[in-house]
């Protein structure tokens, strides 16, 4: 059977799957930190405010970072229109 000529190499593939892999790795772990300090400040201090949370009412939105001791607000004007052009490209009711 001939090779075809546009067909990835063994090595690319493979660089593909490990990054893929280490990407997820990343993220799941960084999703479990905030659980686990989300859940530390809900049972000993009785806290549940989310860890992250977007603010559209203020002008310009804001998103409230509550996270390992930091607590922030960040400009998210980019975020809010990111957010809001995947949801109309995606027909999703949003507002």
């Amino acid at each position: 059977m001939a090779k075809r000529k546009n067909q990835p190499k063994r090595e690319e593939r493979r660089a593909f799957w490990f990054s893929l892999a280490l990407s997820l790795f990343v993220f799941m772990t960084a999703a479990g930190l905030l659980v686990v300090d989300y859940q530390g400040r809900k049972l000993s201090f009785g806290d549940s405010t989310p860890p992250v949370a977007l603010d559209r009412q203020s002008d310009p939105p804001k998103l409230h970072i509550k996270a390992f001791g930091i607590e922030e607000d960040i400009d998210a004007t980019g975020l809010d229109s990111a957010i809001d052009f995947l949801c109309d490209f995606g027909c999703i009711p949003h507002k």
